[in-house]
């Protein structure tokens, strides 16, 4: 990675910027949602690239030390992802490099899932929301 970091400011023009977005190591919420509902949400581990954040990080730090990158601002957001039923989800799980291992109740979730629907009379799906976080680094004068 931080070759790729090298390599990114070696093609960069002057002023150009980096821009890293990833998931912030904070556990998912899943809730049930309706048009005009929201059930309790379930927090799920979501932590499965631990190694892969740290180097990442490392990869950024080693940048801004050598001068390469300059921190220019940073912010954190929520993404939210809507599965129909717990089918959908657990066939994204199961390909997630972040939430594979995770204990995630499905018989909970989508029993939730349908008596949103019964009690509401309308199409009720789960969302996941994860904590996201993007930097921007400006190319440092050389």
């Amino acid at each position: 990675m931080v070759d790729a970091l090298l390599e990114a400011r070696r093609v960069l023009v002057a002023e150009g910027i980096v821009i890293d977005v990833r998931p912030i190591a904070a556990p998912a919420m899943i809730e049930s949602v309706s048009a005009d509902r929201v059930t309790a949400a379930v927090q799920i581990d979501a932590h499965g690239a631990a190694e892969d954040e740290a180097a990442a990080d490392a990869a950024v730090r080693d940048a801004l030390t050598h001068g390469w990158l300059a921190f220019e601002r940073g912010r954190q957001f929520d993404s939210e992802v809507y599965y129909d039923s717990v089918v959908d989800l657990k066939a994204f799980v199961e390909t997630s490099k972040r939430m594979r291992g995770a204990s995630i109740p499905y018989e909970e979730l989508e029993e939730r899932r349908i008596d949103l629907g019964v009690a509401t009379g309308q199409a009720s799906r789960l969302r996941c929301h994860r904590p996201w976080m993007m930097s921007v680094y400006r190319k440092a004068n050389p």
